[in-house]
């Protein structure tokens, strides 16, 4: 895959997945433009993509959700790259929460940065993105079995593949294509800033997986990578779940528990 004279946004660059992928954007020689609210995080990952590119990102320190700063995004992309070939809409934020405990302000704040952030930041891009026929990736949980304590975050990740289905219809017709990466159990921030110990969660986490493995963010990034490359072209509308079979399958000790059962009685 070669990118070299590709221009690429990557938002929820500053840690996890996103800054995973803008390395991986680096390495394959994509110019960047890198956003995020983290400035040290962000300058770290920038001075690594440079060092994989010879080229240094141009780093956007901006709250996704405030007034101006998707079209400052797109606008200072094309002023200093003169084009947008790829937008992958990364940032996001999850927080724990029911119907007992989830105000109208919460929910309008994840709204905000889960979903209506990556609508308008296409919306601004997608001018440039017609004239380069480019590719929008938005990234967001894999499907989540019904449980107590994420109802906004089922809520949001549904709003994002509706999203992504539909804009990949209306955008067809122009060339350009629309496709979700879904990670599951990925190795990211998110945890800490959760306040809970994030090996430990982690391990536990692993339990009920089927292959007992929380996925590294690397290997969301190349997934990223490679959809946006074009190397399948009639891939367009689809979602990717990576998350090693979790979601379509028992917890991992529910499961055994369950073979256990059948075992019993079959004797």
């Amino acid at each position: 895959m070669d990118f070299t004279e590709k221009v690429v946004i990557v938002t929820g660059a500053s840690s996890g997945i996103g800054a995973a992928t803008a390395k991986r954007f680096a390495a394959y020689g994509a110019s960047l433009t890198i956003v995020g609210r983290n400035e040290e995080r962000l300058l770290a990952v920038s001075k690594e993509c440079a060092a994989y590119s010879g080229k240094l990102p141009l780093c956007l320190l901006l709250d996704l959700t405030e007034k101006t700063s998707c079209t400052q995004i797109a606008a200072k992309t094309v002023e200093i790259f003169g084009r947008i070939d790829v937008l992958i809409n990364c940032a996001g934020g999850i927080a724990p929460t029911s119907m007992f405990d989830l105000t109208m302000d919460n929910f309008d704040e994840l709204f905000a940065l889960n979903v209506r952030a990556p609508y308008e930041l296409t919306q601004k891009c997608l001018s440039h993105l017609i004239k380069t026929k480019g590719h929008v990736v938005n990234v967001f949980r894999a499907p989540l079995r019904v449980r107590p304590g994420l109802v906004a975050l089922a809520i949001l990740a549904d709003a994002m593949e509706t999203f992504t289905r539909s804009s990949a219809v209306e955008l067809a017709a122009e060339g350009v294509k629309m496709n979700a990466v879904r990670p599951g159990y990925t190795r990211t921030n998110y945890l800490a800033n959760l306040n809970v110990d994030v090996d430990e969660t982690l391990e536990m986490m692993s339990d009920f997986l089927p292959n007992k493995t929380v996925i590294e963010p690397e290997e969301i990034a190349e997934t990223i990578v490679f959809i946006a490359s074009g190397t399948l072209p009639n891939l367009n509308a689809a979602s990717i779940v990576v998350d090693g079979a979790a979601s379509v399958a028992f917890p991992c000790k529910v499961a055994s528990s369950y073979v256990e059962v059948i075992k019993i009685g079959g004797k």
